[in-house]
């Protein structure tokens, strides 16, 4: 049993520090060894009387709710395609005395992203479940965020594993997550069940859209703002009249502002899912996308049942698991991508560009800083105002604005 979890913890090591340095992998592998002594555990809340957690989602699309992780209550971004149970963030002045960071790639939607990470065990606390696993402690800078700005490390996440060993559905109706005792009471008239595959080693959940008559693998990614991204090299259909080319950045990570690359933002795609045949918007990007990823901005458009049942010895291991995974439509408006001729971000306190629409009147480039807006100079006091104002402006003609 030893020789199982040593190999599934090296498995799992090798997936996510692959293309590390080999001193970011072997001090990492270490020092997760130390912690994964096989003490992992999963049980229902027998304090209290309410196994249902509520969340919310908020302007950027983020799915929050409330849970312990460590002995601390907060609010916490349930990110369904990450493979940690829990990643706390610290700056070098809250990080823990003697705490040591090393040196990995990210493995999610930017695959050459590299962050600061340390193996931690983690305790977590929901109204569902309590769990016992190792997670990681990831060190960021200490970014400047406008309220309405995206920000990943603002929450410490709950992942896929912090959640996921009995049946449990995520009830976007009701914008609840509740465990069910007996997966035969779902009716499958209501229910439809959906292809899927759990990776073992990754912890990530698959699904299988089938998207301009192409069925491609995705990762269920409540994590994702977003909608449907797809590797630009697996689009089978060419490229329409209505695609928008970006540059620059196409959105937030855990490692923070994705890399700059081309992606195409094609508005209109036939994605059928669940018996359920739609109009929706697609984005392709290039080869720094790790996996095809399905966000939260389809996934609420379902319910859903996740019906993996595992099974423990009196050592923690599992013995035995099954996997369902059951969807029910029950939104019907029209996704319609908010298209934007610049993106901002002021993670590094100062306004800068990281996105911009290649239609031939591009005034400005990407990592441009904005430094004056109509003659009033960028300013530590009006830097949010001026983000909110640009970010919800389409077009900036109307502006005189300074950069260098």
């Amino acid at each position: 049993m030893i020789m199982r979890k040593l190999v599934k913890s090296i498995l799992f090591i090798v997936a996510t520090v692959a293309m590390t340095s080999c001193n970011g992998i072997v001090g990492y592998a270490k020092q997760m060894m130390k912690i994964d002594s096989g003490q992992r555990s999963y049980n229902f809340n027998k304090e209290v009387d309410n196994d249902t957690i509520y969340f919310v989602i908020n302007k950027q699309n983020q799915m929050l709710m409330k849970a312990t992780v460590n002995g601390v209550e907060d609010t916490v971004l349930y990110d369904s395609g990450c493979g940690s149970p829990a990643i706390q963030f610290y700056t070098k002045e809250s990080q823990p005395q003697g705490m040591k960071f090393y040196r990995i790639p990210l493995m999610g939607a930017d695959k050459k992203t590299k962050v600061n990470m340390s193996p931690i065990p983690v305790h977590i606390e929901t109204p569902m479940c309590v769990v016992d696993h190792y997670g990681n402690a990831m060190l960021i800078e200490q970014a400047h965020s406008c309220d309405n700005e995206p920000s990943v490390s603002e929450h410490t996440i709950l992942g896929y594993p912090g959640l996921d060993y009995v049946p449990f559905s995520i009830d976007f109706t009701n914008n609840r997550i509740y465990y069910i005792q007996d997966m035969s009471v779902i009716d499958t008239l209501e229910y439809i069940p959906v292809k899927c595959k759990l990776d073992n080693v990754l912890n990530i959940l698959f699904i299988y859209p089938i998207i301009n008559g192409v069925e491609y693998e995705c990762v269920f990614d409540t994590g994702n703002g977003g909608g449907i991204l797809i590797k630009d090299e697996q689009r089978i259909e060419n490229h329409a009249e209505t695609d928008l080319l970006y540059e620059g950045s196409y959105g937030i990570a855990v490692g923070g502002i994705t890399e700059k690359q081309h992606f195409v933002v094609a508005p209109e795609n036939t994605v059928e899912f669940a018996g359920r045949e739609e109009t929706v918007p697609v984005m392709y990007l290039g080869d720094n996308l790790a996996f095809n990823n399905v966000g939260i901005q389809y996934i609420k458009r379902f319910d859903w049942v996740i019906g993996r049942q595992a099974y423990f010895d009196e050592n923690h291991v599992i013995t035995e698991q099954t996997y369902k995974l059951y969807a029910k439509p029950h939104v019907s408006d029209t996704i319609i991508y908010p298209t934007r001729n610049y993106a901002l971000t002021t993670s590094d306190g100062t306004l800068k560009i990281t996105t911009r629409l290649l239609d031939g009147h591009e005034r400005f480039e990407v990592g441009d800083q904005i430094v004056s807006v109509d003659g009033e100079n960028i300013t530590e006091e009006n830097i949010c105002y001026y983000y909110e104002l640009l970010t919800e402006t389409k077009d900036w003609s109307g502006f005189d604005i300074k950069v260098k």
